[in-house]
């Protein structure tokens, strides 16, 4: 499986111009595509007024598909073109493939979502993804919350990239506070060695937006 996911940033002063804009664009990437899509607003993390949009795919074959399908859709240039005014810079596409996997996934993501990305050094890829997946299971043994691990595909080669999904802030709060006072997290991140890129680690939040 594959997660795309479109961030872009609105413009000051109209942010909720640019939600509602996406949302409406999300439907029709969704309607054209033939894949289900989720727009989402930055809650932390990220500078005020980020918004993505994301979906799910089964390979690159059918992303391509997708993207092939809406680029050459009417009504999704038309909505482009009437939401121009509420963002500003360049919009930036990600691909990721999942290379694990801890608990169910639903059909629907949650609420509001985490993730945490690192750089893998070059020639180390496969040891750290062994860590990053031991890492992954380690975590829902101990807090129950699901998650999964992918790598870029395209876009920021060689990111690794952590995803949980929460229905709250409560159970984020609950599941950090699990995993910074346990010692078999901190002994994993330990071992980390020299399979990442010291300082390259991210996290934010996302909301899901209706």
């Amino acid at each position: 499986m594959y997660l795309w996911a479109a961030q872009i940033q609105s413009r000051r002063g109209m942010a909720q111009e640019a939600a509602a804009h996406l949302t409406k664009t999300r439907d029709i990437v969704s309607s054209v595509g033939g894949t289900p899509t989720w727009a989402w607003a930055g809650a932390a993390g990220v500078p005020l007024g980020t918004y993505f949009m994301s979906g799910r795919v089964d390979s690159i074959e059918q992303y391509m598909e997708v993207n092939q399908a809406v680029s050459q859709n009417a009504d999704y240039h038309n909505q482009a073109k009437a939401g121009a005014e509420a963002f500003e810079g360049p919009t930036e596409m990600m691909l990721g493939q999942v290379v694990g996997m801890a608990g169910e996934l639903g059909e629907e993501p949650s609420p509001l979502v985490m993730a945490t990305t690192v750089a893998m050094v070059a020639g180390k890829q496969m040891d750290a993804v062994a860590w990053g997946v031991d890492l992954l299971d380690h975590l829902h043994a101990l807090t129950g919350v699901g998650g999964m691990l992918a790598v870029a595909a395209v876009g920021s080669f060689g990111e690794m990239s952590f995803i949980a999904g929460f229905d709250s802030g409560a159970e984020i709060d609950r599941f950090n506070t699990a995993m910074l006072g346990d010692g078999g997290y901190h002994e994993r991140v330990g071992r980390v060695g020299d399979l990442v890129i010291s300082g390259s680690g991210r996290r934010f939040v996302m909301a899901k937006l209706p």
